[in-house]
C-alpha cells in the first residue's frame, strides 16, 4: 500500500521586508550627531566595549532624514498590519545602534508589544558576523534537537522549519519588522567597520481595536 503522506505547518509565524530608497549618507551622520549628543546611551541587549545603544529619541528636530525615515517605517509597518489585523498601531520608541569591531545584541524579545523591527543604515562593505538572528521559541528549539528528534539524514536539504535560529543578512536600506514576541539577537560584528541600524517598536492603539 503506498502512503500518500501530506505535510502541513503547525503555527508558521510571519516577518516582513521592504527595500526602501532613504539618503544613507544623511541617516549616518545623523547616527553620529546622536551618539555624540548622547554619548553614554544605556545598556540594555547590546554587549562589547564597541557596541552602543542610544536612549529612546524624543527629538527629531535636527534629524530630518531620521525624521522621513519614520514616516516610511510607520506606513509600512501600518500597511502590514492592516493586511489581515483591524486597528491602528502607535510608534511607541525608536533608538539607534552602532556596533563596533566585537559587540553584538544577546538573545531577547519585546514582550508587550506588537510589532518590532530593524532598518539597516550602514553595513560593513565586507562583513563579517553581524547577521540578525531569530531563534525558535527555546522549549521548541529543545525538543526538536537532535537529542530528542535524531540527526538528519546525508545528503537531505535542511529547510526553514529545520533550524532552531534562521538567519538575515543585512543590507542597507532595507526595512525588517516581525513580531514582538520572537527572540533575536545579532551576532558579534567581525569586521572593521562600525555597524549602523535604527530599530523600534510598535504597539497596538487599543482606543481604536475595539469592534464597533
Amino acid at each position: 500500500m503506498n502512503l500518500q503522506i501530506k505535510p502541513g505547518f503547525l503555527f508558521p509565524t510571519q516577518f516582513w521586508s521592504v527595500e526602501l530608497n532613504e539618503n544613507i549618507e544623511q541617516l549616518i551622520n545623523e547616527a553620529y550627531l546622536i551618539r555624540k549628543n548622547d554619548i553614554e546611551g544605556v545598556r540594555k541587549s547590546n554587549s562589547g566595549f564597541q557596541g552602543y545603544h542610544s536612549k529612546d529619541i524624543r527629538d527629531l528636530k535636527n534629524l530630518p532624514g531620521t525624521n522621513q525615515l519614520l514616516k516610511q517605517i510607520i506606513n509600512a509597518v501600518n500597511a502590514i498590519h492592516q493586511t489581515s489585523r483591524q486597528g491602528e498601531l502607535q510608534l511607541t520608541n525608536f533608538w539607534i545602534n552602532i556596533s563596533g569591531k566585537g559587540s553584538s545584541n544577546t538573545p531577547h524579545t519585546h514582550s508587550g508589544l506588537t510589532y518590532s523591527g530593524v532598518f539597516f543604515i550602514k553595513v560593513p562593505k565586507e562583513m563579517k558576523g553581524g547577521r540578525f538572528l531569530f531563534y525558535r521559541n527555546f522549549n521548541e528549539a529543545d525538543f526538536i534537537s537532535t537529542e530528542y528528534m535524531g540527526h538528519f539524514k546525508e545528503g537531505y536539504k535542511l529547510q526553514g522549519y529545520d533550524y532552531p535560529i534562521n538567519t538575515i543578512s543585512p543590507k542597507e536600506n532595507m526595512l525588517v519588522v516581525f513580531p514582538a514576541w520572537v527572540p533575536h539577537a545579532v551576532e558579534i560584528n567581525l569586521s572593521d567597520e562600525e555597524r549602523i541600524s535604527l530599530s523600534f517598536n510598535f504597539k497596538l492603539n487599543r482606543s481604536f481595536s475595539m469592534v464597533k
